[in-house]
């Protein structure tokens, strides 16, 4: 049976990890936070001090409480060392299967064996993820939502092999966290993704046919669905790149049905890809 998640390693610093990364330190949870250079740390640690900065701006956070939270999260480049002591690792890179998997052989081999790995994956079978590692049994996916600080929802994937052991470790971690966790079976794009790679694609549609303007289809989705984003908001929130990405894995698994807009695609080879570039369905 494993402990209670008490020290984890979080890797890749960049607008998911730095969030997850403070959604444990604020459980009260040592996090070690790792990424390839320097630059990358210091900029998901700048990350995390503005958003605790606002969180004592809002009164929400005490001077103290904040401090606590900065001693909790241990920023790191040496992969090596930043899995020591560790329970948990939990993978928030690229949205790349390749590079996934290239990460967790690594960490297999550096790992304790009783160590839990997590995804961060948005799409990407768990399985597959697990095949190679020798602990498919603890390989999970666990799909935070931006910001994992303010959003709710974890999803909890299984892969074919993951047991009821590391899903109940996982569940209860979440509770811990202050999240609702929904369990998925292994699927392309899981729950959430699955039905939002349809509804964004199907409003490129709507926008490339002239059916109606990007900002008169997103005041229609908010006011009709009572969505706090319109689609073409939501897709420069996500980043271009990243809902493309999402969409060909699921295309790529699930066929002609769920096919990539071209539209979409035109604008990932544009560099128009959202709010990160300054252009995107809108300028920023």
């Amino acid at each position: 049976m494993n402990p209670e998640i008490a020290k984890v390693a979080v890797i890749g610093a960049g607008a998911m990890g730095s969030g997850i990364a403070l959604l444990f330190a604020k459980s009260g949870i040592y996090v070690h936070l790792v990424d390839i250079e320097q630059s990358l740390l210091d900029s998901g640690i700048e990350k995390i001090n503005k958003l605790l900065k606002r969180s004592v701006e809002k009164g929400k956070l005490e001077v103290e409480e904040v401090e606590s939270i900065r001693s909790h999260i241990i920023p790191m480049l040496d992969i090596k060392k930043a899995m020591e002591g560790v329970e948990l690792v939990i993978e928030a890179i690229i949205e790349n299967e390749k590079a996934k998997k290239s990460l967790f052989s690594k960490l297999d081999k550096i790992c304790n064996e009783g160590v839990i790995f997590a995804s961060n994956t948005s799409t990407i079978s768990i399985t597959e993820l697990a095949s190679v590692t020798n602990r498919a049994s603890k390989v999970i996916g666990m799909h935070f939502f931006n910001p994992p600080t303010v959003m709710k929802l974890i999803e909890i994937v299984k892969g074919k092999e993951t047991s009821s052991t590391t899903v109940d470790t996982i569940t209860k971690l979440c509770d811990k966290l202050g999240k609702i966790s929904v369990p998925s079976n292994e699927a392309p794009g899981f729950i959430v993704n699955r039905v939002l790679w349809q509804f964004l694609n199907e409003a490129y549609s709507i926008l490339d046919e002239g059916i109606a303007e990007k900002e008169h289809i997103d005041q229609a989705i908010k006011l009709g669905l009572n969505h706090p984003m319109g689609p073409f908001e939501l897709s420069d929130y996500i980043g271009l790149d990243v809902v493309f990405y999402m969409g060909e894995y699921i295309s790529s698994q699930l066929g002609e049905k769920y096919k990539t807009h071209p539209l979409l695609k035109k604008m990932v080879e544009e560099g128009k890809l959202g709010r990160k570039t300054g252009e995107g369905f809108y300028k920023y």
